[in-house]
């Protein structure tokens, strides 16, 4: 086999060189990646996968004037698209927060649910944010309520069919509403009311047509016990698991404002975490449901350890729907609540542990504070990530990689290392194949927006994604095996393990939209698109004989892919997979 030609083309500079640089995943954990700076306070981000390997980030800004809804998108190098300050959703007037809902749609949209008031009262809205930043269903979105009943805490999930689901609480029940892609209401509103207490909306997922959505059920006053239930809207707005709902917990109590946050599972059915504050006492539990509305294994979940000498809280569950396995991952505490830890444990798909009854020790018992250990799937391993302080506003990110016995891979995955306040974190997967985590963050003021990526290796920073479906050599090894990142001021590098010594090799370079099929490989539609022709020059690289093209922006999402001479058979021309990136 041919050795692998590495060719540098340093012509490719001058995209790096030209221009101001714009922000963009950093592999730097001290710095970070300022989503929002502004001078008022940022709060309560969440992050959504949005198309192209990049990802939606939503926060409240600006408590001087009211805490406002803004949304971001950063692209697959983590530069923001919408412009600085983002996209002002909602200019509202409250001077407290509740939760709200972001959720991606199908047509590449971010959809948001929240409450908003006109000085008529207060309201749940619903809007659709379209790539380019357009309001797609007006600069005061949908209305949703017009009613003098107390309305809180909404939540959103987009379907595959294009239409929405929004939920939220209204007095002592909990209402639902579809949306059709143009914003449109589908059908009345859906009703759910308890005999006795109150509802609350905990979370809503979307799991291809339908959507899942949990709730609180609080059985009396403020110091009743509070339970779990869960119910699937179907594509017709039925109730998919039956008028009584799933009872997921209702063997003890959740904690006072605690609404837990559930997974999909991939297979229409869903994964769920607690903990129960009466008997036993701070423990915590998981449970799946299947698609069917079934409990997959005992009512009132499983244990996540049997160790009786320590308390546990904040848990937080993902689901691999290839292993049927579950990752739960919390906070461990000592019987005085005195020293924090983390651990992991995980759940084979008849609930059993498999990383022994107590669970993996990934943080041992010790003064420093810890919060939200959130964790995900990330390829063949597990990514963990925590906030841990030594003190007041000595915050810091910190992660592990997990391997499938529970094990540490490479040592800690320092995140965020600037010492700060930091809270409200959120993590989500993005189609690129790398986690992306946003955080409030007290580094400069009041609160700021910081966001961070994680590859899959445990690197930060800017990496190439391989599109994939192309032709490979004869022998089923990738033509085009690797793409260096793209960093200021250095050359781009590329191997190609089966070029034919001496011969032609056209780079292809296209600006991302749309993907098509092109001679069996993996292209972008082309806005703009233009080819550099390359040749063997003597020293085992190749040389650009096309200077690369001036004027092209900062953040602009880019293919590259060789059509070359394949040294197996020297006569076939094969286009390799694309790989995709985000100039700085």
């Amino acid at each position: 086999m041919t050795q692998p030609l590495r060719c540098t083309l340093s012509t490719l500079c001058l995209l790096v060189l030209c221009g101001g640089v714009r922000a963009q995943w950093t592999d730097d954990a001290a710095a970070n990646t300022p989503v929002s700076t502004a001078a008022s306070d940022q709060g309560q981000p969440k992050l959504v996968p949005a198309e192209g390997g990049g990802v939606w980030a939503s926060w409240f800004d600006g408590i001087g004037s009211g805490w406002d809804v803004r949304l971001q998108r950063l692209g697959i190098g983590g530069v923001a698209q919408l412009g600085a300050g983002g996209v002002l959703v909602a200019d509202r007037s409250f001077s407290s927060t509740q939760d709200y809902g972001l959720a991606a749609g199908n047509d590449g949209s971010a959809l948001l649910a929240y409450r908003d008031d006109d000085g008529s009262g207060v309201f749940i809205a619903a809007s659709k944010v379209q790539a380019d930043g357009t309001l797609a269903w007006g600069a005061g979105g949908v209305a949703l309520t017009g009613t003098a009943a107390f309305v809180a805490a909404p939540g959103i999930a987009g379907t595959d069919d294009g239409r929405a689901l929004v939920g939220w609480a209204q007095d002592s029940g909990v209402m639902l509403q579809r949306l059709d892609a143009d914003g449109d209401l589908v059908g009345g509103p859906i009703a759910f009311a308890p005999g006795v207490g109150s509802y609350s909306v905990a979370d809503m997922h979307a799991v291809g047509d339908d959507v899942i959505v949990s709730f609180v059920h609080q059985l009396g006053g403020f110091g009743s016990p509070r339970h779990l239930l869960a119910q699937k809207i179907g594509a017709a707005g039925n109730l998919a698991w039956g008028a009584g709902h799933v009872s997921v917990f209702d063997g003890g109590s959740l904690q006072f404002g605690n609404f837990p946050d559930f997974s999909s599972d991939g297979a229409g059915g869903a994964v769920f975490s607690w903990y129960d504050t009466a008997s036993p006492q701070l423990q915590c539990f998981a449970q799946r449901v299947l698609s069917n509305g079934t409990e997959a294994w005992a009512h009132n979940g499983v244990a996540v350890s049997t160790d009786a000498t320590h308390l546990r809280v904040a848990p937080w569950a993902s689901h691999d729907a290839a292993s049927a396995e579950t990752i739960v991952t919390w906070v461990e505490l000592n019987g005085a609540q005195s020293q924090a830890g983390v651990y992991a444990q995980k759940l084979d798909a008849a609930g059993a542990r498999q990383w022994s009854d107590a669970g993996a020790l990934l943080v041992p018992l010790g003064s420093d504070g810890i919060s939200a250990p959130l964790n995900m799937r990330l390829g063949a391993q597990s990514l963990v990530a925590w906030v841990q302080s030594s003190g007041f506003g000595q915050d810091q990110l910190l992660g592990v990689l997990l391997d499938g016995s529970g094990a540490i891979v490479g040592g800690s995955v320092p995140l965020a290392t600037t010492a700060s306040s930091k809270s409200r974190l959120s993590m989500t997967l993005t189609g690129a194949g790398h986690a992306a985590l946003a955080w409030s963050d007290k580094r400069s003021d009041d609160g700021d927006i910081y966001a961070q990526n994680v590859n899959a290796d445990g690197s930060l920073g800017p990496r190439w994604q391989d599109l994939g479906g192309g032709t490979e050599g004869l022998d089923g090894v990738p033509l085009l095996t690797c793409m260096g990142p793209l960093n200021a001021g250095s050359p781009l590098g590329a191997e190609l393990s089966h070029a034919q010594p001496g011969g032609l090799a056209l780079l292809w370079v296209s600006f991302a939209s749309a993907p098509i099929n092109i001679f069996g490989g993996t292209l972008h539609t082309l806005p703009v698109g233009f080819e550099l022709l390359i040749v063997n020059d003597g020293s085992g690289g190749f040389a650009a004989s096309t200077p690369f093209p001036a004027g092209v922006p900062s953040g602009a999402e880019m293919v590259f892919q060789f059509l070359c001479q394949d040294d197996a058979a020297p006569f076939n021309k094969t286009l390799t997979d694309g790989l995709l990136g985000t100039t700085p």
